[in-house]
């Protein structure tokens, strides 16, 4: 047993190191990983790769149309406030003018009640004025 243990340590020294890997080289420096080079890896990785570079290219396509979307929803929201303010605006001058002339309507009712108790009897038997002609 003696002889055999040096022979061991022999060859053991002049082999290449292993650094675990069945792709090792002998022209790559020791304690490197060299990848091999396998045609079905390579074409499983470009269809993982293309797999999911459609997914994004999809997703991507999918963020743009939820932003369009939201967008326009955005452009619909203002018009329908701005026809609203329209409206209030319009219903606000309708108002003001019905209030200005039943204001004209009670200034003319009151000169007539009072001319009638001064005595006048064309104001005391004058119809009441009406607000709509004031307008």
């Amino acid at each position: 047993m003696m002889l055999s243990w040096p022979a061991l340590a022999q060859s053991a020294a002049s082999s290449q190191p292993s650094d675990g890997s069945a792709a090792a080289s002998v022209s790559a420096p020791p304690g490197t990983v060299v990848p091999a080079k396998n045609p079905a890896t390579d074409a499983a990785n470009a269809s993982f790769a293309q797999g999911v570079s459609d997914k994004m290219a999809a997703q991507k396509a999918e963020q743009q149309a939820e932003w369009q979307r939201y967008h326009e929803a955005v452009g619909e929201r203002q018009a329908t406030v701005a026809a609203r303010r329209e409206t209030i605006a319009s219903i606000r001058t309708t108002q003001a003018e019905k209030e200005a002339a039943y204001d004209r309507a009670m200034a003319a009712w009151h000169a007539q009640v009072a001319a009638c108790k001064n005595g006048d009897k064309q104001a005391c038997l004058a119809p009441t004025p009406d607000p709509a002609a004031f307008r």
